[in-house]
């Protein structure tokens, strides 16, 4: 216990004592600093202050640099990760003030939405009927009831009630306009996969799902494609700054960081120490 008083008591005398760098004496409120306190004061409280709160307002200030100087004199900065995390959002945030970007032209944006289609893309859709064969129900000849109902399809051509066929079920005989995310949602994911490549027009299966056998008409299909610029250009745009932004970042970086010798020491000596160190446990525990 002694010996630990008598350590705090060394550390207390070191960090606090001659060996430390003094913090500047002089601080100075400038007019510009009391113009901020008033008028940070004035946007809570709707109010300018009062010489009594204005007067409060630069002792608090006075005391934060006091405190933030002695706090930097006896080095609480350093490695400190909240700390270093501000510091590195603070400067970014300077970086990106001074790399402002203008607005882009209407033939930017294009060549951007050109280059990245996916973002603003309208996915094809396709409407269908289809005629249920219960799997369950008919066992072996499902397959069987299936190739038949298809013949009778195909050969009735586009005047035949195909919802008085096959089997009933929960499931929606018509299906309009969806997209394959939709048609998965209904059918499962297997079936609106093998449903997108069926021809148009024409009656097709069996296509299997989780439910059982379908005979599919695909009644209408439309294609995916590219948003036009004219209905999305404020989100281009946002998309489109953003990437800008990212870029002239990573440049500023970039620049920065060929000012510094980096090296990466390797842990192979701690590794090799502690295999020694394994070794030699294990020599010891040999009899």
């Amino acid at each position: 216990m002694h010996f630990l008083l008598l350590g705090a008591a060394i550390f207390v005398l070191f960090q606090f004592g001659g060996n430390r760098s003094e913090p500047d004496g002089k601080i100075v409120v400038t007019p510009g600093k009391v113009e901020q306190l008033v008028m940070g004061f004035s946007r809570t409280w709707q109010r300018p202050p009062t010489n009594e709160e204005l007067s409060g307002l630069i002792e608090d200030y006075v005391k934060e640099e006091v405190f933030y100087r002695e706090a930097l004199a006896i080095g609480l900065d350093k490695d400190d990760t909240i700390v270093r995390r501000r510091m590195r959002q603070k400067f970014e945030f300077l970086i990106g003030d001074a790399t402002v970007l203008t607005p882009p032209a209407d033939q930017d944006l294009q060549a951007w939405l050109e280059k990245n289609p996916d973002k603003f893309r309208i996915e094809p859709k396709l409407a269908l009927r289809q005629v249920y064969v219960n799997v369950h129900r008919r066992g072996d000849a499902a397959s069987k009831e299936a190739t038949k109902l298809l013949a009778r399809l195909n050969n009735a051509g586009k005047n035949i009630d195909s919802s008085t066929l096959g089997d009933t079920s929960l499931l929606p005989h018509e299906l309009p306009l969806s997209s394959v995310d939709e048609v998965a949602r209904v059918f499962g994911e297997a079936f609106a996969q093998q449903v997108t490549g069926l021809e148009t027009g024409r009656w097709a299966g069996p296509v299997q799902s989780g439910y059982g056998l379908h005979l599919v008409y695909v009644c209408k299909r439309t294609g995916g494609s590219v948003i036009p610029l004219t209905e999305v250009r404020e989100e281009v745009q946002k998309e489109w700054l953003a990437d800008r932004h990212r870029e002239m970042m990573e440049t500023s970086y970039r620049k920065l960081r060929g000012r510094y010798s980096i090296v990466v020491e390797s842990r192979q000596v701690a590794g090799s120490a502690a295999s020694q160190s394994g070794s030699a446990a294990n020599a010891a525990q040999r009899p």
